[in-house]
């Protein structure tokens, strides 16, 4: 049977997957030298267009105010796409995009792609530019209605028989793709395919059922995919490839639910090939102290303390830490070669009682500040929300919702989890 390229073009509010829809699609079925099928559609990316896109594409909010939501368009999508190859013009734009509106439906969109701007430069060598406007212009493609889906999904169309017709077929280059990574031996090819690409945790169990790994990812999919790497080197690496037989995944819905259950379930089931495992997270810790003289001093110590002290996971990062804390009152770096006179002299001046004063206010600004509160996060499918709650400064409960249901995840309460939250919401700014 010849094989089915789908041609696909997208438009979109904006430049990533993760935080922005489409508004519209085309899907060209072609068999490499004739179209077989056509379907494009304005999609309601149920938020506003910026005007910059609307410039850019023509389409205005009015336009897609009653057209089809995705979900009402999801199923032409697949019946258009199964078993074809994708192709697009800088594929993982439209592939992604679409991967992600069907991962918001709980459906794991997968198919084999082209990308004809790297089959381009790899065919068609010595172009200026690889942009579709510019290289349908240096080949003579008709390139109508530029930026809407349609037209530029024919003009992909073309460029597509055009090098199939220089090259013959592009299962070389398929097959090249395919070398990147060699799956274990053990594990069934149908149970990597459906692994979804999503934020989750995935589990690695050998033949016998034992767990051998736990990991979390963004793409859950994609970072399975490193594990099987053609390249790898190290004997445990590849030991663990070898042994796996089954991949389960748990998805999360988002990076910080996805952090905090692979730290849960490391510390719960202590999977052997998990490096983490018999070592903390965090061991350095700042401890505010009085010496024999009555003076405050910041420690820095290595220990499973309480749930609250300052802690960081290597040496450095404490270090550096402590010499922000002492700067904003000495001026000076703790191990500064000017550290004890500058100290003595600003004791000197202050008086013990208002330095150790200013040392302890600077130290406790450095606490957690997590109250008892809820983080709102994306759930893992359309319509859910994803709540963390947080009681005496630990990250207690994940919390999914929709309208028909309720799920509880209980969280181990452990100083790591502590750590996770608190580098998150300083990463991400509070979000």
């Amino acid at each position: 049977m010849s094989t089915v390229y789908s041609v696909v073009d997208i438009e979109t509010t904006g430049g990533q997957s993760s935080e922005n829809k489409i508004t519209e699609i085309a899907i060209i079925n072609t068999d490499g030298e004739k179209i077989i099928e056509e379907f494009s559609t304005l999609i309601n990316p149920e938020r506003s267009i910026p005007s910059q896109i609307t410039y850019l594409t023509g389409i205005t909010n009015e336009m897609v105010k009653d057209a089809p939501k995705f979900y009402e368009v999801a199923k032409k999508i697949v019946e258009m796409t199964s078993g074809h190859v994708f192709v697009a013009h800088n594929v993982f734009f439209d592939f992604n995009f679409i991967k992600h509106e069907f991962s918001e439906l709980g459906y794991s969109f997968q198919a084999e792609k082209i990308c004809t701007v790297r089959m381009s430069r790899k065919i068609l060598p010595g172009h200026a530019s690889y942009s579709l406007g510019k290289l349908c212009n240096d080949l003579g493609i008709p390139l109508k209605n530029r930026h809407r889906a349609m037209g530029d999904a024919k003009a992909t169309c073309e460029l597509l028989w055009l090098l199939l017709k220089k090259n013959g077929d592009f299962s070389s280059f398929m097959a090249e793709e395919s070398k990147k990574i060699s799956l274990p031996p053990l594990l069934n090819r149908s149970n990597y395919e459906s692994l979804p690409s999503t934020p989750g945790v995935y589990y690695f169990y050998d033949k016998e059922g034992e767990l051998l790994y736990i990991g979390k990812a963004n793409d859950i999919k994609k970072r399975a995919a490193s594990h099987f790497r053609v390249d790898m080197k190290r004997k445990k690496d590849i030991e663990l490839k070898t042994s796996i037989a089954r991949i389960e995944v748990r998805p999360m819905g988002n990076e910080l639910s996805s952090l905090l259950m692979e730290c849960h379930e490391i510390k719960k089931h202590r999977p052997r090939f998990n490096r983490s495992l018999n070592r903390i997270r965090f061991p350095y810790t700042l401890l505010l102290k009085e010496d024999k003289e009555g003076e405050n001093f910041i420690h820095i110590t290595r220990s499973k303390l309480e749930i609250g002290i300052l802690r960081y996971n290597n040496i450095q990062a404490a270090k550096k830490a402590r010499n922000r804390m002492i700067r904003s009152i000495l001026g000076v770096d703790y191990d500064s070669i000017h550290f004890e006179q500058t100290k003595k002299n600003t004791i000197s001046t202050l008086g013990l009682n208002h330095y150790n004063d200013l040392l302890h206010k600077i130290y406790m600004q450095q606490i957690p500040k997590l109250k008892d509160d809820t983080i709102k996060l994306k759930g893992r499918v359309r319509g859910e929300h994803c709540y963390i709650k947080i009681e005496d400064y630990c990250p207690q409960t994940i919390i999914f919702t929709n309208e028909d249901e309720e799920e509880k995840i209980g969280l181990l309460k452990d100083p790591d989890m502590v750590q996770i939250l608190r580098r998150y919401l300083k990463e991400h700014h509070g979000k």
